[in-house]
């Protein structure tokens, strides 16, 4: 059996696996026992439960405790390929109708869990699959690492969801590691509101604009999301009144149960009711049923790293870009004999517990992750290496100024009330940041054995909203370079 590498997360790698019957899996390696089990008892449960009722999940089909792995069933297409897709007015996300076809399923999915008192956590468009059946496209729900088992009553403080789809609440205290309780239940209504707007809009909403929704700034919030939509494809943005309400009712906990979103106005339009006679039915599907029995062994595969050229090795395709950059700083001697002096300490120890969600697992050397590290941090800042970014502790840590740069629609207002008379016309603004953050490099006690290390953010100044989203960038950039 081959196995090549399709994705790599902080937590995770994801593999493709081709057995010699010609069946296709899915394959979840984790970097940690931790993750492993809460992901693996998670899906435990469901299969048990999907043993009554039908949820359109994939399905565990195997797992290795040894390995830390998990296996699934394939499905290629994911959701966010249809809303990536450019139109014909170069326009990205989905006529509201359609994005309503997609997100009435996942309601449906979403509610099923509630009322077995398990919350996602981590609803987006990223964690969605679509399966082509006869009667239409049916959604699949994946990735229950955030998934939380709470009663209804029950509140949280764990670290969970993706910055642009979470409240603005819960990513302060993420930057702040000061998180106020808060309920998994509304947190995933707030996620589904998200969903629809980033399926119609196809956009990330901004921190600072998310304000608009603390302080319950209806028109001002659709008036910004209406003027960045026209910046950024140049056209209008069609959404009818019905469905802006229901995204504003899950985004400011007007709707206080998964139950009552199909009672809103919106399903009663005839053109929503057509709608909903094609959802696809549920039932047996790929996700949860393999078309052939066969016995997996997890010893006979043979894994193949990305090789597109410039993932297969991360630190060798940025070897020459990285050392021109460090030729140009003026401080090129000094910064050379530092990098050595900083790859000779042994990095601070800590246990597999003391991680938190948003830790990132490498599996290199202390010189590898310095050195991408490094380049990202050039990347974002041309000047960092004139910076003393080399902090002397005995751990290997560093200090840097980055630059967040975000072009936001602002709009002044004389009073607090959500009256359009108050508004003046909004406007786009280039928003430039200094961001100040210090990175640890530590080793997992639990993985001495292997060259398993983590990554640690740590904000030092500058507004947390800012930080949160350059935390994103780099992390993303960390993802493209391994």
């Amino acid at each position: 059996m081959e196995a090549k590498q399709i994705a790599c997360g902080g937590q995770s790698v994801c593999y493709r696996v081709e057995t010699q019957k010609g069946n296709i899996y899915f394959l979840k390696e984790f970097f940690t026992k931790t993750e492993y089990n809460h992901e693996k008892k998670i899906y435990q449960h469901l299969n048990e439960i999907t043993k009554e009722i039908d949820l359109s999940i994939l399905k565990m089909i195997d797992h290795d405790d040894h390995k830390c792995q998990i296996l699934f069933p394939f499905i290629n297409f994911q959701l966010s390929l249809i809303c990536s897709k450019v139109k014909q007015n170069n326009t990205r996300g989905m006529k509201w109708i359609f994005a309503l076809y997609h997100f009435t399923q996942v309601v449906n999915t979403i509610k099923k869990l509630h009322s077995l008192n398990l919350c996602h956590c981590d609803i987006k468009v990223d964690n969605i699959l679509v399966e082509q059946q006869s009667n239409g496209l049916k959604d699949i729900l994946i990735d229950f690492g955030h998934c939380q088992s709470k009663k209804q009553n029950e509140k949280s403080e764990a670290v969970c969801g993706t910055l642009t789809y979470n409240p603005l609440e819960l990513n302060e205290g993420i930057a702040k590691q000061q998180i106020k309780e808060y309920s998994p239940y509304m947190l995933d209504l707030f996620q589904l509101g998200m969903l629809l707007l980033t399926l119609i809009v196809y956009f990330p909403i901004s921190e600072k604009n998310k304000k608009l929704i603390s302080l319950k700034k209806k028109n001002k919030f659709l008036e910004l999301i209406t003027l960045k939509y026209k910046e950024t494809y140049n056209t209008n943005l069609q959404m009818i009144p019905e469905v802006y309400n229901l995204i504003w009712d899950l985004l400011t906990g007007e709707i206080e149960d998964v139950a009552s979103i199909l009672d809103h106005e919106v399903y009663d339009l005839q053109e929503v009711i057509n709608m909903l006679k094609c959802l696809p039915q549920t039932g047996n599907t790929k996700a949860s049923q393999m078309e052939e029995e066969e016995e997996f062994n997890f010893d006979n595969i043979r894994f193949y790293k990305k090789d597109d050229g410039n993932r297969c090795n991360g630190t060798v395709s940025i070897e020459k870009e990285f050392q021109e950059m460090l030729q140009e700083s003026t401080k090129y001697e000094e910064l050379k004999e530092q990098i050595i002096q900083f790859c000779d300490k042994n990095p601070r120890q800590i246990k597999e517990s003391e991680l938190q969600k948003r830790s990132f697992l490498l599996e290199m050397n202390t010189s590898q992750i310095l050195q991408l590290l490094l380049y990202c941090f050039h990347k974002n800042n041309s000047e960092v290496f004139d910076q003393d970014i080399f902090v002397q502790t005995q751990n290997l840590t560093l200090k840097a100024t980055l630059k967040y740069t975000s072009k936001e629609v602002i709009t002044e207002d004389s009073t607090d009330d959500d009256d359009d008379d108050d508004l003046k016309e909004p406007k786009i603004e280039e928003i430039k940041n200094d961001i100040e953050l210090q990175v640890e490099i530590v080793m997992i006690e639990e993985l001495k054995q292997t060259e398993t290390k983590s990554i640690i953010f740590t904000p030092i100044k500058g507004e947390s909203i800012y930080y949160n989203n350059l935390i994103e960038d780099i992390l993303g950039e960390l993802e493209k370079l391994i």
